[in-house]
């Protein structure tokens, strides 16, 4: 069964027909989650591929950061059809990497824009960070826990759950600061109180609950539609209600109006 292009919108936003390919094919590639991987766009970039953070380097579908993007472009580049630009990429001397001609640098970090490529590399990577989870944790990785890879990175994410699990009282700014600062509105309250981690992971598995089965709930539907004409003999079909969802441009933004500012 396959979402209907034409009547998709999860979360509030229409899901153009070419997103939906891509996260399908990145899904089938690398045995990604389909739901998840589109929760995860809706929440990220409202399924846009030109969004900017104004909080980080952070853009595109998946909101890649400039180092993130080029660390998975130069491990994963070549498996894509971008051997040559992935070849450039490089340690520099800062320690960060980088490309020695600026051109070509932009040209790699302008394929963020790239909804084919990004969907692929944001499968690569919750890929890679649902194995490192889950052997640090001992279990098989939630949504919530993969979403939270994607924020914090995988190491990130193995503190920040080990906390939940051990002190979820503690302040999640504290624990995890330089995420918190990129995205204060996930990591504080409006009285810019810190939140606890018990209250930040809680909204995480919130924000990812209901996209993930609007996504469910469309596929049913589009399933509903191809099968064959019921006869006397075969019961109706009872129709699966939709999730309603409040628009917004993913997580940040159904908290408060700031960009979202995404994979450190």
């Amino acid at each position: 069964m396959a979402v209907n292009p034409q009547l998709a919108t999860v979360g509030g936003h229409a899901l153009p027909p070419d997103v939906l390919q891509s996260i399908r094919s990145a899904s089938a590639t690398t045995g990604v989650d389909f739901k998840f991987l589109l929760a995860q766009a809706s929440l990220e970039s409202g399924f846009q591929s030109d969004v900017r953070s104004k909080r980080s380097s952070a853009a595109g579908l998946f909101q890649f950061t400039s180092q993130t993007w080029l660390n998975m472009m130069r491990d994963h580049g070549q498996k894509y059809g971008q051997g040559a630009l992935a070849s450039a990429i490089t340690t520099q001397p800062n320690g960060k990497l980088g490309v020695d001609d600026k051109a070509v640098e932009k040209q790699i970090l302008d394929l963020r824009k790239d909804a084919d490529l990004s969907a692929h590399m944001a499968a690569e990577l919750t890929k890679s960070n649902a194995a490192q989870l889950e052997k640090a944790l001992g279990r098989k990785p939630s949504a919530a826990d993969l979403h939270l890879s994607l924020l914090l990175g995988a190491t990130g994410a193995v503190r920040f759950l080990k906390a939940h699990q051990s002190d979820a009282a503690t302040s999640a700014a504290e624990l995890v600061p330089a995420a918190a600062r990129q995205n204060p509105t996930i990591f504080y309250d409006s009285g810019h109180t810190p939140k606890t981690v018990a209250a930040v992971y809680q909204r995480i598995e919130e924000s990812l609950v209901a996209p993930m089965r609007q996504v469910a709930a469309l596929e049913r539907a589009a399933g509903a539609q191809s099968a064959p004409a019921q006869t006397a003999e075969t019961p109706p079909l009872t129709p699966e209600p939709t999730i309603p969802l409040k628009p917004g441009v993913g997580l940040i933004a159904s908290l408060s109006t700031t960009p979202p500012a995404r994979k450190g």
